[in-house]
């Protein structure tokens, strides 16, 4: 085998086939598997994921069932394979076609590699635009400090990600943060495929969106103390002010769909910066 696909997946019973049928229709000329990795699911995701292997050899089922995580999940699916190269998508999104070769092709220039998450098509505009750009021909960076390798849409030649010591799990929301940083004080380059993309399903939900940006925003402060412990100069550690005060100027915008998504995020993003200061005794608000 030449390269595994790893799919992370809990509870995602709605979205799993259309992500799945993209994939599995995917043209490579090299072998290549699909990796189905359960994380606790308690809706009908393991019957779905059953169907699936059965009428097509590529894909397999393994279960991550110790605990719950995304990081966790990604790992476990990892440690699964033996492939020289892996590449990693998930269960609510879609790869376009093309996204697999361009993948590879990516991996025989360097030794990681990303492509572009495209929200307009999965999501309606005013949620697509609830959470600033996502730009087409660039990796997102953290802070303007260092390249994102999107765990979402992710390839890694297996030797190299061993090298680097794999996801920490104790990063939850911010894993793929956390080893783009590893990434980056190694020197690695990270290769921005554009012909890798992926349609991005965003939460739309206020609920979720605020459970979601609670999850991002409470290990920044701890993924900044990394970042000065590598060496690099830290953003500042009151450097998302203008956030707060855009969540009191931006309160009479919470009567629209757009504003209240946009609202959410930003406010379950600070309260996580907040929670995580406290936890981690390392202020970055």
């Amino acid at each position: 085998m030449q390269i595994s696909v790893v799919m992370p997946i809990r509870n995602v019973e709605s979205t799993l086939g259309e992500a799945l049928d993209a994939l599995l229709a995917q043209e490579w000329s090299g072998d290549w598997e699909v990796v189905l990795v359960n994380n606790r699911s308690t809706d009908s995701t393991q019957a779905i994921c059953e169907a699936y292997a059965l009428r097509d050899e590529r894909v397999r089922v393994v279960q991550a069932s110790e605990r719950d995580g995304l990081a966790y999940a990604r790992q476990a699916g990892f440690d699964a394979t033996t492939s020289p190269l892996v590449l990693i998508c998930d269960g609510d999104d879609v790869v376009v076609p093309g996204w697999l070769a361009a993948m590879a092709g990516a991996l025989e220039r360097g030794e990681v590699a990303t492509g572009p998450c495209d929200v307009s098509v999965l999501n309606p505009e005013w949620l697509a635009n609830s959470r600033g750009v996502y730009p087409p021909d660039r990796p997102l960076e953290w802070q303007g400090i260092f390249p994102i390798a999107s765990g979402g849409n992710f390839g890694v030649r297996r030797e190299t990600f061993m090298r680097i010591g794999g996801f920490k799990d104790d990063f939850i929301g911010a894993e793929d943060h956390e080893f783009s940083l590893r990434l980056f004080v190694a020197k690695i380059p990270l290769i921005f495929e554009p012909n890798a993309r992926l349609l991005y399903r965003m939460r739309g939900e206020p609920k979720t969106l605020w459970r979601q940006g609670l999850t991002y925003g409470r290990n920044r402060p701890k993924l900044r103390r990394e970042v000065a412990r590598s060496g690099l100069r830290p953003p500042g550690r009151f450097s998302g002010w203008r956030s707060w005060v855009r969540l009191l100027t931006t309160l009479p915008r919470l009567r629209s769909s757009s504003g209240r998504a946009q609202w959410c995020w930003v406010a379950g993003v600070r309260l996580g910066h907040l929670q995580g200061s406290i936890r981690d005794r390392t202020v970055f608000l």
